[in-house]
């Protein structure tokens, strides 16, 4: 396998950095030469915030790309992934997408785990007319305005359908949101759960943003209780989540959280407090109940390496996500056949691709291309995720196939 990790700007003149393996001569230009390596540039949260994301996504996206390398690579090519820090920071993020989105060896690239930041870089990928997979979910690229920009992850209106689904079966009445008024992951969250609630007839009885660096949640968590809500659903990333989940606790409000807390980075800090929490998650974070078939078999062949090298723990939901983007882009090329990144970004809005993240779709009008059988709802039980009985009934209908 091929792979570099580049913390600076500087250090991409630096091709010592690179590790062994790439195979062939010569490398891909602009026009798709023939011979060389699939070139593709990722920058993510290393450091920072949410780096917890990041590094996710890159652990996955590294054996993923070991795994396709191994087996031959892509028509013959081996994957060069060069993987860049962010800082958990949009500016910081677009300058380093930009250093490598402007070297025309560079087939593709996966833009950044932080919503806003992956957002940020949306008039870059049309400067450089460079196919580009968000490894956060940003709702703007997914109705393809943007011809090169895709999504990894479900859109937040997907796994808020999903939340209001399950709370319409448990007979809730009213509701309470809190998000990150920072990133676009909670903004975009927050405004598609209090849309979809209402137009479910649920009560939205408190909508309230907070500051994710704070690291005292108390006034918050008492307008929640004051509200009386059925459900409590917070929308962030990072270490405020853990924060509002113990505040929250024993206070006899039921708590619900997303896919950014489907992670034993909140489970293990959250503690005793996460019992009970209910979440949004990919059903890839079901694996060892999912039924036997097609997309049990991919989520394990993410499940069984990570385990392999984390002590037995199991991915966290943004593993999958990175291991379906190094997917989805293998698979573009090998249908282009050629590393032109206009064919890539041909083939890809016409991909149909079964991954550990779900069964992709994607057309000219759908640059997110999963449905509800990717989202599953969750709960935390002895420390780790398990699936609800909801869960449990929907996969025997509606899984990934």
């Amino acid at each position: 396998m091929t792979s570099r990790i580049l913390p600076t700007a500087a250090a991409l003149a630096v091709a010592a950095l690179a590790l062994a393996g790439c195979s062939g001569g010569g490398t891909p230009n602009s026009s798709g030469s023939a011979g060389g390596p699939l070139k593709i540039g990722m920058v993510v949260p290393l450091t920072g915030p949410l780096s917890a994301l990041g590094t996710g996504d890159q652990e996955a996206a590294v054996q993923a790309v070991k795994d396709i390398n191994a087996a031959g690579g892509v028509d013959g090519r081996q994957i060069e992934l060069t993987v860049v820090d962010d800082k958990t920071d949009p500016a910081e993020s677009v300058k380093q997408f930009n250093q490598l989105a402007a070297d025309s060896t560079y087939s593709a690239m996966l833009a950044s785990s932080m919503t806003s930041a992956a957002q940020a870089v949306s008039s870059s990928i049309t400067q450089y007319k460079v196919p580009t997979i968000a490894l956060s979910p940003v709702d703007a690229y997914a109705d393809g305005s943007n011809p090169y920009a895709f999504t990894s992850p479900p859109t937040t209106k997907v796994y808020a359908k999903a939340l209001v689904d399950y709370w319409k079966s448990e007979g809730v009445k009213t509701l309470a949101v809190a998000y990150t008024g920072t990133d676009l992951y909670g903004q975009n969250g927050d405004k598609a759960t209090v849309s979809l609630a209402k137009a479910a007839g649920i009560d939205v009885v408190l909508d309230e943003s907070y500051d994710p660096s704070a690291t005292d949640f108390t006034p918050l968590i008492t307008k929640v209780v004051a509200a009386h809500p059925d459900a409590f659903v917070q929308w962030g990333s990072g270490p405020a989540p853990v924060i509002i989940t113990k505040q929250i606790a024993g206070k006899g409000v039921p708590f619900y959280v997303t896919g950014s807390q489907a992670s034993h980075l909140w489970l293990d800090p959250a503690g005793s407090a996460a019992e009970g929490v209910i979440g949004a998650t990919s059903a890839a974070m079901a694996a060892d109940s999912l039924p036997d078939g097609p997309y049990k078999d991919k989520v394990m062949a993410v499940v069984t390496p990570w385990q392999a090298q984390n002590k037995g723990q199991n991915p966290p939901e943004f593993a999958y996500g990175g291991a379906s983007a190094i997917q989805l882009l293998a698979a573009a090329v090998k249908k282009a056949g050629s590393t032109d990144r206009e064919k890539i970004r041909t083939a890809l809005e016409g991909l149909d691709l079964l991954t550990p993240n779900g069964h992709y779709h994607y057309s000219k009008s759908d640059h997110m291309g999963l449905d509800s059988s990717a989202i599953a709802i969750m709960v935390v039980k002895d420390g780790e995720w398990v699936p609800t009985d909801y869960a449990t009934k929907k996969f025997a209908t509606d899984v990934p196939k």
